[in-house]
């Protein structure tokens, strides 16, 4: 079971964190009378939990998948990820928000594969582009300090990942940055599902290639966040590759099996109890991934 601790927070709010709240795991989505937004609490878990409109679904966390890659078996390509120069390049607010949230994915890839020295850059690489989108008080000094002096532990970076989560929320109560968050969240989704699928032995891992199946209802939360901000037409190309993405993944078959979540009114703890599972076939993995690449390369460009 997840746990998950109840606050208020913008509805919306993407977790904007620096290990940023995205990459492939499950996801459940459902209505939650009387509370439109929950928050995490620190204990390591598969997902955190957004509220939209009354409604919930899971973030999967990136620490998790990077965990979940590495457990396949898959072996550890550092050229998978992102160029560091390319942060430096980007110059438009949107082209910053995809690369910090596709960073964050990356961080967590190299973390949990031991590369403590790629890690490191790359957050590195994050707080210069927090510092370009004004993003710079969202956290605490100390946190990032304490991040780096425990990149080698895994326990302590997930509970660091909720801490900075909290923070997000904080600063986003204050600021109108919407549209970043759906950013945000997008890249870092998009580069957690090529971390996945860019390396052909993912396909003969039953497991792997289920939770890439179980992104379908994920896909439309990130469809919806990026939708929702898209106030003035930024997003229109990454909604075009988003729903294209979605086409591609309509005839995956997923199973969900609801079960009444549970809330320990003591500790304000809810633990989410429903599951997801996905069948996706060879031919389905694979225009799948042609359409991870070309939003991949949309962050890129």
């Amino acid at each position: 079971m997840s746990p998950v601790s109840y606050s208020r927070i913008p509805a919306l709010l993407p977790g904007l964190a620096l290990l940023l709240l995205a990459s492939c795991g499950g996801n459940q989505q459902g209505e939650t009378p009387g509370a439109d937004t929950l928050t995490v609490s620190e204990a390591p878990k598969e997902s955190e939990i957004i509220g939209v409109g009354g409604k919930f679904f899971s973030v999967p966390s990136p620490m998790q998948a990077a965990m979940a890659i590495k457990e396949a078996g898959l072996k550890y390509q550092k050229d998978l990820t992102i160029p560091l120069e390319k942060g430096d390049a980007a110059t438009a607010r949107m082209a910053q928000a995809l690369m910090l949230g596709a960073y964050g994915a990356d961080m967590s890839y190299s973390t949990v594969h031991k590369d403590g020295q790629r890690a490191l850059a790359t957050l590195e690489s994050i707080e210069k582009l927090g510092a370009k989108l004004e993003l710079s008080n969202a956290f605490d000094k100390a946190l990032v300090e304490r991040f780096k002096a425990n990149m080698g532990s895994e326990d302590s970076l997930m509970r660091f990942s909720g801490m900075a989560f909290r923070a997000a929320d904080q600063y986003l109560k204050s600021n109108d940055a919407l549209d970043v968050s759906a950013w945000v969240l997008a890249g870092g989704w998009i580069e957690g599902m090529h971390l996945t699928l860019a390396d052909p032995a993912a396909a003969k891992n039953s497991k792997l290639v289920a939770r890439i199946g179980e992104q379908k209802g994920t896909l439309d939360g990130v469809l919806a966040l990026v939708d929702g901000s898209n106030t003035e037409g930024q997003s229109n190309a990454l909604l075009v590759g988003l729903k294209e993405l979605r086409s591609a993944m309509e005839a995956v078959k997923t199973t969900y099996v609801y079960e009444p979540p549970v809330t320990d009114a003591a500790a304000k703890t809810t633990y989410i109890n429903s599951k997801s599972t996905a069948e996706v076939s060879p031919e389905q993995l694979s225009a799948i991934a042609a359409k991870v690449a070309a939003l991949r390369n949309l962050i890129l460009s």
